[in-house]
């Protein structure tokens, strides 16, 4: 997103990432009385994700006459943090990891659970 912000694709990515991370919980315990919690979740996470990806793109927008920088440019770029300036690949490292961990974590109990399912 303009020029020292966040692009686009890693906000989606993210949240791509925690409605993986939630599609694998509904798909392992979405029954009976566990279906009320995932169904907050479900709700939370929409509104949470939600409000991220708007306030993100009313945040750092470009103005009419400037260009959003591309996916490539922002990798090879500078963001700027509430600390300081990291590159592109630091910003999207920090922001995927997380995410990427609990969706594995997620799977990993989900086969568990089925494992161990009587």
């Amino acid at each position: 997103m303009g020029q020292t912000g966040v692009h686009p694709a890693l906000v989606k990515s993210v949240a791509g990432l925690y409605g993986s991370m939630v599609m694998v919980f509904w798909l392992v315990f979405g029954s009976g009385e566990a279906a009320l919690a995932l169904g907050f979740i479900t709700v939370l996470g929409v509104m949470f994700f939600g409000l991220l990806t708007g306030l993100t793109l009313l945040a750092d927008t470009p103005g009419p006459a400037r260009r959003t920088r591309s996916l490539s440019e922002f990798l090879n770029g500078r963001v700027i943090t509430f600390t300081g300036w990291i590159t592109g690949r630091e910003a999207a490292l920090q922001m995927l990891t997380l995410p990427a961990l609990l969706v594995v974590t997620a799977v990993v109990l989900g086969v568990i659970c089925r494992l161990n399912a009587h």
